[in-house]
């Protein structure tokens, strides 16, 4: 057991969603999941030095084995993913050996593992029910290799890049199916009087569900009244119009101007609470309006603290296309409906 790879493997398992959650502090938290998948893993030829006796070596030919790995992680707004992923790659037969020396040609065995990874993703939203990704993972991984009737396990550092497209069934469950490139150092077996070292690479094709305990509502972290009475209605207070250009969470000049307005008037007022209330039009899908308008919502607080508002004052939500100013029909591009609602309520 290569104790080095194990614990800088561990670290790196642990480490990996940690990043992900900090880089993602400012969105809205779309909520954990769980996910499954099967597949099919091609195993790289290999090298094994040392056997059966120093100075000899061979080379194996695998065939096609299956993976099954189970994941549980949590997704943001903002479209990162961490997940930790529990994978068991096997039936990688051994379907020949090639060797200069006599008598290690056409050994027969097996090599399978087993690999516990932290993954750091990305969801490219675009407005459809397909949506593609691309991640890495770093973890550990148990190689076990079995040959001419001996075998062994060898824990060593596994890292992994992932590439695929995940399509929405619906708001929590989803059809995934990826490509993953899976490596680790190089693990050593005791298959005889010496230890040979082997190495382990793979190419895995996996097909998954993955179900969602968050959802599009899950963002907004108080939730949205009928339009005509938002939850300040009852009490004195004054209310500002941020608009955003199609597609942007991004402040323009004059929606600085007026953040900045809105700051001065809270302190002036002696404000007691802000609630921030993002919005979308109705072009491209309900899923992604409903993350743009927490954006939104998040980039006028952000205005807001950064002009002397204590962020203990503010709170935000995004509704998306469900509270438009100027009723439209679906996938339309209205300026009026690109807003953020700043509400003040005055003591």
């Amino acid at each position: 057991m290569t104790m080095r790879g194990i614990l800088l493997g561990t670290a790196l398992a642990v480490a990996v969603p940690s990043v992900a959650l900090s880089t993602a502090a400012f969105a809205a938290p779309e909520g954990f999941y769980v996910g499954a998948g099967a597949g099919v893993n091609w195993t790289e030829d290999a090298d094994l030095s040392s056997y059966p006796a120093p100075g000899l070596g061979l080379k194996e030919e695998f065939k096609i084995g299956g993976i099954g790995d189970i994941s549980v992680g949590y997704a943001t707004a903002m479209g990162l993913r961490a997940e930790l992923e529990a994978a068991w790659r096997w039936r990688n037969g051994v379907d020949g050996t090639s060797s200069a020396t006599p008598g290690l040609n056409g050994l027969g065995g097996k090599t399978s593992s087993y690999a516990f990874m932290g993954n750091l993703l990305y969801d490219f939203d675009i407005g459809l029910p397909i949506t593609p990704y691309i991640g890495a993972g770093a973890g550990i991984a148990g190689v076990k290799k079995t040959l001419n009737g001996a075998s062994d396990r060898d824990w060593v550092f596994a890292y992994q890049g992932i590439v695929g497209a995940s399509y929405a069934i619906n708001d929590t469950v989803a059809l995934t199916l990826d490509y993953r490139y899976f490596a680790t150092v190089d693990p050593e077996f005791e298959l005889g009087p010496v230890t040979s070292k082997s190495e382990y690479r793979n190419h895995t094709i996996l097909a998954g569900l993955r179900y969602s305990f968050g959802g599009p509502s899950r963002v907004t972290p108080v939730a949205a009244p009928a339009p005509a009475a938002p939850p300040m209605a009852a009490q004195p207070q004054s209310e500002y119009q941020v608009f955003f250009d199609w597609d942007k969470a991004t402040i323009t000049p004059n929606s600085a101007s007026i953040i900045a307005d809105a700051a001065e008037a809270s302190s002036r007022a002696r404000a007691v609470r802000i609630q921030v209330i993002g919005h979308t039009d109705t072009s491209g899908s309900p899923t992604y309006n409903q993350r743009l308008s927490v954006r939104r919502a998040e980039a006028v607080r952000q205005g807001l603290v950064a002009r002397g508002t204590p962020a203990t004052m503010i709170s935000i939500e995004g509704v998306g296309e469900n509270q438009l100013m100027v009723p439209t029909g679906p996938n339309v591009r209205e300026p009026s409906n690109r807003r953020a609602q700043i509400l003040i309520k005055i003591s």
